[in-house]
């Protein structure tokens, strides 16, 4: 199982030296980025992409959007491009994703695990998200529940969050609390394919045919992919 880095981060944040509020096209491309509205957040993009490909807010946002398209070579190579991103506090939680994607896991987990225990990461949303689906994947559910609880701490409305917290809790047998969490998820990103599918596999779960027969025919209209 791959890691998976999604949500905003405080872009602005990354913009050495710069103190201006990033402007509102930005803003919008982050909100669909982070809803899964991908198609519309390159649309959004493209524009400040060729007009400032050297600005670190909007250098990140695009590696962001090329990680979330599953272009995660192309990714990495503008988050690198970037010398204030690299060395960032959230350019390396991304690089770590994007490592991880690329099959580089022992180089993504040492990432990974030193931004976990750095005191300036600790208000990261994004970092530990991902270091929840790392103790996910070795198996530690409880830890990584603990996780997910920190990012919806510093982001309650992080649709992925809610939907990491909903895997761990399926997986420790709570499954009413599971379909709780992947249900908030689905309010927040309407359009996640993942969403939905956590949603079938829970309602199917538990014997809820009615509610999984609306993902089924959710996804099959969106993705066309499901069985």
């Amino acid at each position: 199982m791959r890691l998976v880095f999604t949500g905003l981060l405080l872009v602005v944040a990354l913009c050495t030296g710069q103190s201006n509020t990033p402007p509102a096209s930005l803003q919008a491309a982050q909100a669909l980025i982070d809803s899964g509205r991908l198609t519309e957040a390159r649309r959004t993009l493209a524009p400040l992409w060729k007009a400032a490909p050297h600005n670190p807010a909007v250098q990140f946002t695009m590696a962001m959007l090329e990680y979330r398209e599953g272009y995660f070579g192309s990714a990495l190579k503008i988050l690198e491009a970037g010398q204030s991103l690299t060395g960032s506090i959230d350019g390396r939680i991304l690089r770590a994703a994007l490592l991880d994607a690329l099959g580089r896991d022992s180089e993504a987990e040492r990432e990974l695990e030193s931004l976990a225990r750095a005191p300036e990461a600790a208000g990261r949303p994004l970092l530990h998200l991902g270091y929840g689906q790392l103790l996910l994947q070795r198996g530690l559910s409880e830890e990584a529940l603990a996780a997910f609880d920190k990012t919806l701490q510093l982001a309650p409305g992080h649709a992925e969050g809610h939907r990491w917290r909903a895997i761990a809790l399926m997986r420790l047998g709570r499954t009413k609390d599971a379909i709780q969490s992947a249900e908030t998820a689905e309010k927040s990103a309407p359009a996640s394919a993942g969403v939905h599918s956590l949603l079938l596999k829970l309602y199917r779960l538990t014997g809820q045919n009615e509610r999984a027969a609306k993902q089924v025919q959710w996804l099959r209209h969106h993705s066309g992919d499901v069985k």
